[in-house]
């Protein structure tokens, strides 16, 4: 009877062996063995290293879920909050992987499609922040870049903090990055 392939054990497996040895560096036959399957198998269910990496980043970005983080709730702290809370507690699980793979899409071009689904994600966060804006509650601008404005600085400390894990800088106060933004820092 042939043996049953768990796709997240797949997935778990690709992404363990990118984080070890970069993109280039996990071949297909490292990701199978540490999956426990054959690289036939893994070819067979997933095409392609890259299109097993899309769809593994698929997987993550769904356990992210930062379209359940930003719902409307008219309370435009709390929200900004729970959306800034939800990106955190993702970044400090996966966020190396992705810093990791966005450094590789120079490189790869076949990696360039892997941020349709975090992209998706953002466009949610984006259109909460447009609806503030519509109310007047934000500023008017594009609603990427007021996206960018929110997450951008937790990004970038959790980029350094990957780099450097014993660096300099302190635990961010998620409340104050909320209010912070909201006053116009």
């Amino acid at each position: 009877m042939p043996k049953i392939v768990e796709d997240e054990q797949v997935y778990i497996a690709a992404i363990q062996m990118v984080m070890e040895r970069g993109y280039a560096g996990a071949t297909t036959k490292l990701i199978a063995d540490a999956a426990d399957i054959s690289e036939v198998t893994l070819f067979r269910k997933f095409g392609s290293k890259a299109e097993l990496v899309k769809q593994a980043i698929a997987m993550l970005t769904e356990k992210v879920d930062l379209q359940s983080a930003a719902r409307y709730s008219g309370d435009v702290t709390a929200d900004l909050l729970c959306v800034v809370q939800a990106y955190q507690a993702s970044a400090e699980k996966y966020g190396q992987f992705f810093y990791l793979m966005l450094s590789e899409i120079p490189r790869f071009a076949e990696l360039a499609e892997m941020l349709v689904a975090p992209f998706t994600m953002m466009e949610y966060v984006g259109q909460l922040l447009a609806r503030y804006q519509a109310e007047g509650v934000l500023k008017e601008e594009h609603p990427m870049h007021a996206v960018a404005g929110l997450l951008g600085p937790l990004i970038s400390i959790n980029v350094i903090r990957a780099a450097a894990p014993a660096g300099p800088l302190p635990p961010l106060d998620l409340t104050e990055h909320v209010a912070g933004y909201l006053n116009g820092r």
